[in-house]
């Protein structure tokens, strides 16, 4: 399959991700485009509640039950609007065609290209549309795609099915797993193939255009910088490359493209924001949504949005105490507040402590000094990634530019809470003081690297709107010199001449730091005779399975060996699907001895109790150095009761006949 060919595959994500939200905008009376931004996260989060809602309704998972959600979410929006003290605030929309184009222009430019460079080097990371991240979550991943496919369901608190064993399930976010699945449904394209147009666009897109939404909730109506914002969004190898390279960690790559556009709703929400005057409805919904669709993405970024906005709740309190002076009535609002205030405190706390993974899944320790972490912050180097001078240069610059003028300091703020972070969950020994603060991330420092991106991103665009807005004889305050219709043409293309100048050295200067991150990317998705989940040998036998395996039977897999993944790449059944499994007896007694079969009574009884008729061979060497405790499935040839009906290399497929 060639890029080109995965065009339509690309549309059909793109209409997913902002079709349903785009709606829900218009019933709300939103026409700016900027708000476009937003409607990615209103879209997952509608999609995940049709994924909880449709098996309570008997409804079998597809488009329908998600275009039920968003019918009567639309309906409830319009009928809202016709309550007037929900349309009061709303923002004047009157603007002439040549502003509008004025406006448009340079953040069109921007978008495209930081969009444009996103997509190209996850393109040149995933080298082919059908390669797979070489990786041990990969596992899971895939397979969870075609286990909602199979069971019809894409509910967050069933998905865990696949792996419990037949105990308990469990909530685990499953909106990316979601999209994809109707994705797969809809095209009827392979599973890998989908997963990686599905990530462009989420990266190319959705990240890009949320860093530009949140840039302007800090900066205001300045084209300069927001365009600069869409560039700078595809500097840093720490987001997005980082965690499509690390885990792979898809729901939490899905939550943080979010962020950033939900953070400015935040903004907006706390009327914080440069330039916004949305209605209330407006301004009481977009935030709330937002928020729950980063939950159900993952459950740590929605405390990752929380980090990211006590500082401007903060802010906001304190912008509310200095504009109501000192009447009686703003005394008694006051009051209030600061009850709300010290409740929300508490309130964090007690989140911090309850939304966080079981304490044995923490097992991350720090991997640096507080100095070094500091550095990395500094020079945009997280995870030993190579520094982005140029982004670091222009993210101070933005720092500086808005302690100078002290505006929106709460951005400032926030670059610090996640700065933080960082430091404590990679510099930090103290282990206790690392697990109190950092253990809602598992700890995990490549998580927290993921994150600083949000805000550097925005300061950064600031610094180098400066800095362009300088070069073009721009007055800082935003206030750019009209010109009058005596003014010659070339005083027309001047200013925008020297932005494009900027704009283009800073594209420029941040392809040799991407490059390297690039590099390290693209080695986690190649196909080579030792690749860590499945090597090209064991592709190959995995192509052939679906040919030699009918519809219905089973499979006995490693999953450490890449051997479960017959589940997604070949859609038959396997008896794990996750190196994290928990077996019932039977699957254990499969895993522990099925190749004593012909002389064991009760390893047949289990080979009819899971129906398995077949066993993949791909040797005991897995990912992350896993792959023993399978014994069982350890089959030599010959060997008795099975029978060899492919092998590349050492990749071998049997049928088991011990049990007929």
């Amino acid at each position: 399959m060639t890029w080109f060919s995965t065009i339509p595959l690309a549309l059909a994500c793109l209409a997913l991700l902002f079709v349903p939200g785009g709606l829900v905008l218009l019933a709300l009376g939103i026409r700016q485009a900027r708000y476009l931004a937003l409607a990615p996260s209103l879209s997952v989060g509608m999609v995940s509640v049709a994924g909880l809602l449709a098996p309570r309704a008997g409804m079998a998972w597809s488009l329908l039950p998600v275009a039920v959600v968003v019918a009567v979410l639309c309906a409830l929006m319009i009928a809202l609007r016709f309550i007037p003290a929900l349309r009061a605030g709303a923002e004047n929309t009157e603007i002439g065609w040549r502003q509008a184009h004025r406006r448009l222009a340079v953040p069109l430019i921007g978008f495209v290209a930081g969009a444009g460079l996103v997509a190209y080097s996850l393109k040149m990371v995933f080298d082919r549309p059908e390669n797979i991240s070489q990786t041990f979550d990969n596992v899971f991943h895939l397979n969870a795609i075609q286990y909602i496919l199979d069971t019809k369901n894409a509910s967050s608190l069933s998905l865990s099915d696949m792996t419990s064993g037949g105990g308990p399930a469990f909530f685990y976010p499953a909106a990316w797993h979601d999209m994809a699945s109707l994705l797969v449904q809809g095209t009827g394209t392979e599973i890998p193939v989908v997963v990686n147009v599905l990530n462009i666009c989420i990266a190319a897109v959705v990240w890009v255009s949320g860093c530009m939404f949140l840039t302007r909730a800090i900066a205001g109506r300045r084209p300069i910088v927001i365009g600069a914002a869409g560039l700078l969004s595809a500097g840093f190898g720490s987001f997005p490359l980082l965690l499509l390279d690390f885990g792979v960690l898809y729901p939490n790559f899905l939550s943080i493209s979010l962020i950033p556009g939900v953070l400015g709703a935040v903004a907006i929400f706390l009327g914080v924001a440069k330039d916004s005057d949305p209605s209330r409805l407006q301004r009481y919904y977009l935030a709330p949504a937002g928020s729950l669709a980063v939950a159900l993405a993952h459950p740590n970024g929605v405390m990752s949005l929380l980090a990211l906005s006590i500082p401007v709740i903060l802010g906001a309190f304190v912008l509310g105490l200095l504009k109501r002076g000192r009447s009686p009535k703003a005394l008694a609002i006051a009051a209030v507040s600061v009850v709300g205030l010290i409740v929300g405190g508490f309130l964090v706390v007690y989140l911090w402590q309850v939304i966080r993974p079981p304490l044995e899944a923490i097992t991350w320790g720090p991997i640096q000094s507080e100095g070094q972490a500091i550095g990395e912050i500094v020079s945009n180097s997280a995870m030993l990634r190579p520094p982005a001078w140029t982004v670091s240069i222009l993210m101070i610059a933005g720092l500086a530019v808005l302690i100078h003028h002290r505006q929106s300091l709460w951005a400032v703020a926030s670059f610090a809470a996640v700065g933080f972070l960082f430091v404590v969950v990679s510099g930090v020994s103290d282990l206790d003081f690392r697990l109190a603060v950092t253990g809602v991330w598992y700890n995990d420092s490549y998580r927290l690297a993921a994150l600083l991106p949000v805000m550097a991103v925005p300061l950064a665009a600031i610094g180098a709107g400066a800095l362009a807005e300088k070069c073009a004889s721009l007055d800082f305050g935003g206030h750019r010199q009209e010109l009058g219709t005596n003014k010659t043409v070339s005083s027309y293309l001047q200013p925008t001449i020297i932005v494009l100048v900027v704009f283009g050295l800073i594209g420029y200067t941040q392809m040799i730091p991407l490059a390297a991150s690039v590099d390290s990317a693209r080695m986690s998705y190649a196909e080579v005779p030792d690749s860590p989940l499945v090597s090209s040998d064991e592709l190959a036998i995995l192509e052939k399975v679906d040919a030699l395996v009918p519809e219905g039977a089973t499979i006995a897999a490693n999953p450490w060996t890449g051997a479960a993944l017959a589940y997604a790449l070949a859609d038959r059944n396997t008896t794990s699907k996750h190196t994290l499994t928990t077996y019932t007896a039977s699957e254990k007694l499969i895993n522990s001895r099925l190749r004593w079969a012909a002389s064991d009574p009760d390893v047949c009884n289990a080979v009819r109790d899971l129906n398995v008729g077949y066993v993949l061979d791909f040797g005991t060497q897995g990912v992350n150095g896993g792959g023993a405790g399978f014994p069982g499935l350890e089959i030599s040839n010959p060997t008795d009761g099975f029978t060899l009906l492919a092998q590349v290399g050492d990749a071998k497929l049997f049928e088991v006949t011990a049990c007929r």
